[in-house]
Parts: structure tokens; C-alpha cells; sequence
């Protein structure tokens, strides 16, 4: 009996720390603020992507990108309605062509390094990737809406290292950048390290935001392979290479990998606008 209590209890908290495949339904007061449109766009290699456009109806200069646009757009969409923000940016969420909230085969493809180890098998698609944003996306996101002032890229978990990737590997595409609780532990973090120690200096500041709920820090992960970096040596590094990076870091008490999601959504708006 107490074998099979033990085995209930991991079996839950497996359960527990798999995203949740809900999709949140566009709610009234979203749609009374916000004209939605939905497109599909095609990159180079014949892959469609799900692309979610929200527009205010109040003049705006700032547009914020999500990654899992399909689980995110409608939850951001969701929050700021709620919230009942005063400063509206145009909300663009890029989303995987796949009816799920979040397909993991897509997102490790498409948001993860690839990495010689089979644990870690998978990725190897950030750079196609990261290419489609900047060379489809952004340019289709313009002719619609103009060119914004502010471009932010908001990415969490796996979407997080996809956003410490762009930022040293293309650090100029967006100029704020919001990677939450990044899945630090995926290739034991040593592509970020080896890219973070070869950075070259920037002359151009930075404006990122960190956030991580305060549970993360003692949580466990699949793996048992030792994480070779630390969110607080990243964000260490990239303080180093400019020492005008405005980076910020936000700690949400007692919040896990999941339940800071939205928290660090509307933490993102706000900053956003308090960046100039």
C-alpha cells in the first residue's frame, strides 16, 4: 500500500507540472477592446504558423509579440480586460500550426539548440525559426500595422531560452525582451553558457526583464544532469557586456513554473510602458 501511495504521488506531480492544454476562450470585454484577426504564414521551409492580431481601438505605437500564441494570446487578451489597463500595445501572438495549446515536439524544434544528447533530443529548428520572425513575420506585421516605436518578445519555459537565444544571437530584432522562468536545465544550460561567455561587448543598451516564480528555485526536473548555469549568472553576464543594459528581474513569492505564467504577462505590459 504505501508502494502504491508513493507512485500516486509522483504520478500526480508529473501531471501537475505538465502545461495545461486549455485553451482560454477570447472573453467579451477582450473583444470590445481589441479588433482579432487570425492569419496563417508560411516560412521558408513549407511550415505554417498560427498568427493571432489583436489591434486596439486607441491609436498605439508598441507591439507585443508572445511566443505560444495559442495558449498566450488569448490569456494576455484576457488579463489586460481584466486589468483594465490604460496603455494598450498591438498584441501579435505567434503561434504553432497545431490545434494544442502547447505541441512540445513543435516547441522543442522550434524554441530549443540541438544538442548531441539524446535526453535532449529534438531541437535544432531556433535558427529557421528566429529567421521566420524576422523575415516574414515582422515585415507582415508592419504593412498591416506600421512600424512601432516599441517591439517586445515575450517568451516563457522553453519560449524563454528562445528569447535569450534572439537576444544573443539577434539582439537588435526586438528592443525589449521578456524571458520568463527559462528552462535553464534543457542541455544542462550549456549552449547559453558557452554563447554567453563568447558575447561579444554591445554598444547598443538592452532592455530585458527576467521574471521567475519564487518555487522554481527548489524544483525538480526530469533530468538528473547538473544545470551549468544559474538565471542569475545570465543575467550577471549580460550586465557585464553593457554596463547600460537595463535588466530587470522579478520574483513572484510563492509561485511555480506554471502559476507565475500570467503574473509575468501583465508584469511585461507594465514594464513595457515604464521602459523609454
Amino acid at each position: 500500500m504505501k508502494k502504491i501511495l508513493i507512485y500516486i504521488l509522483i504520478f500526480s506531480s508529473v501531471l501537475l507540472a505538465k502545461p495545461s492544454q486549455n485553451i482560454e476562450s477570447i472573453s467579451k470585454e477582450a473583444k470590445e477592446i481589441y479588433k482579432i484577426e487570425n492569419f496563417r504564414i508560411e516560412n521558408n521551409q513549407g511550415r505554417f504558423y498560427n498568427i493571432f492580431i489583436a489591434t486596439p481601438k486607441n491609436d498605439t505605437k508598441e507591439i507585443f509579440y508572445t511566443l505560444d500564441g495559442n495558449a498566450f494570446f488569448p490569456m494576455l487578451l484576457n488579463r489586460i480586460a481584466t486589468n483594465k489597463l490604460d496603455l494598450l500595445p498591438i498584441i501579435v501572438g505567434i503561434g504553432h500550426d497545431s490545434e494544442l495549446a502547447f505541441d512540445r515536439q513543435l516547441r522543442i524544434f522550434d524554441y530549443l539548440p540541438k544538442i548531441e544528447d539524446e535526453e535532449f533530443s529534438g531541437g535544432g529548428g531556433d535558427e529557421i525559426f528566429l529567421e521566420f520572425i524576422n523575415t516574414k513575420l515582422k515585415p507582415f506585421i508592419h504593412e498591416k500595422v506600421g512600424i512601432p516605436e516599441k517591439e517586445l518578445l515575450f517568451g516563457h519555459s522553453f519560449g524563454g531560452i528562445f528569447v535569450l537565444h534572439t537576444i544573443l544571437k539577434s539582439k537588435y530584432s526586438f528592443s525589449h525582451y521578456v524571458c520568463a522562468s527559462p528552462s535553464l536545465w534543457w542541455g544542462q544550460g550549456e549552449i547559453i553558457k558557452q554563447d554567453l561567455e563568447s558575447m561579444q561587448n554591445n554598444n547598443t543598451p538592452l532592455n530585458i526583464l527576467f521574471t521567475l516564480g519564487s518555487l522554481e528555485k527548489t524544483a525538480t526536473h526530469k533530468t538528473t544532469k547538473p544545470q551549468k548555469i544559474t538565471l542569475q549568472e545570465v543575467i550577471s553576464n549580460l550586465k557585464k557586456s553593457n554596463s547600460n543594459n537595463s535588466i530587470k528581474y522579478v520574483e513572484f513569492a510563492n509561485q511555480t513554473h506554471g502559476s507565475s505564467l500570467p503574473m509575468a504577462l501583465i508584469q511585461a505590459l507594465k514594464w513595457l510602458y515604464e521602459i523609454d
